[in-house]
């Protein structure tokens, strides 16, 4: 039987409840800053097709080396012992089933200089391969419903990227002397981005037996929280596409054909609220789409979510 993902967050507060559990019954002391680092961070939870594992992830630090590592792991639904999916060395993320429940895909950039790629695993062991080959890495990844296709998030290239890159000496000399940024934006710099350039994201469909990649979003804008309709052809995505996206939150609910070639121009909106619309998600027959809105835009983040 499938289980629902809304019970997702009942799973993670066990795996932390067993953690408490474990101190609680220790002899009481003051805490130490070793104990600080001991603490292991899980998320990302994600049940399997058939409802009987739950994949996941856990991070861990390392005072003395001064880094993070992510790992992937997975355990049955019912509970029991968990089972480590990616090995130490390389940080892994956003695990996602194939809809077969066969494999078990993820992001990880592996070797030096590497950039984030799809990884796939088959839970029944082995190693992991690489499935994407993107030169600008890749930023999220879902599986179509048939699973011949995954749907990608990618920023579009910098400009040796998309020239198809420097090599030998002159590129390493031209890597050691940064570019100065050119501000040309209301909004020039953000948490966890720095400054920010007209480099966007957008989405492009692969697919997974010829490799083929496609863009299907394009512009001057930014689309994110993409999803595969219950058949595979469509795609909703959110969007701020106003004539100044960086002077408001007005993001909107659009459609695109998942086959399109003029990278998504035609385009259906969906929503047309001045506030900010986000977390589409279709009905299982594709007639509907639920979401999360905003009414009072005014007020910004104190807003209520409806």
């Amino acid at each position: 039987m499938m289980r629902n993902n809304r019970f997702l967050p009942l799973v993670v507060v066990s795996l932390l409840t067993v953690g408490l559990g474990v101190l609680a019954a220790q002899d009481k002391r003051p805490v130490t800053i070793d104990d600080y680092f001991a603490l292991k961070n899980v998320g990302s939870p994600r049940i399997s097709p058939d409802g009987e594992w739950v994949a996941y992830t856990v991070r861990t630090t390392d005072f003395e080396k001064d880094k993070s590592e992510t790992a992937i792991w997975m355990m049955p639904y019912a509970g029991g012992e968990a089972i480590r999916m990616t090995g130490k060395g390389n940080s892994a993320s956003q695990p996602r089933w194939s809809p077969d429940g066969k494999y078990l895909s993820f992001l990880a950039s592996r070797g030096e200089d590497a950039k984030t790629q799809v990884w796939i695993l088959n839970r029944q062991g082995g190693e992991a391969q690489q499935l994407t080959e993107v030169k600008q890495g890749v930023g999220s990844h879902s599986w179509s419903p048939d699973a011949s296709r995954l749907l990608l998030s990618i920023r579009d290239p910098e400009e040796d990227e998309e020239e198809g890159g420097q090599e030998g000496e002159d590129a390493k000399g031209k890597k050691d002397k940064p570019k100065p940024w050119v501000i040309d934006r209301l909004q020039f710099k953000r948490d966890n981005a720095g400054y920010l350039d007209r480099r966007r994201t957008h989405y492009y469909v692969f697919d997974v037996e010829s490799k083929e990649l496609r863009q299907i979003t394009s512009g001057d804008y930014d689309d994110n929280q993409g999803v595969w309709s219950p058949d595979g052809t469509l795609v909703a995505f959110v969007s701020n596409r106003t004539e100044e996206p960086d002077g408001n939150s007005n993001n909107d609910i659009w459609i695109v054909s998942a086959d399109n070639t003029d990278k998504g121009k035609t385009l259906k909106r969906v929503t047309d609220n001045p506030g900010s619309d986000g977390s589409p998600d279709w009905s299982p027959d594709g007639k509907r789409i639920v979401y999360n809105t905003v009414l009072e835009p005014e007020i910004i983040w104190y807003a209520t979510g409806h």
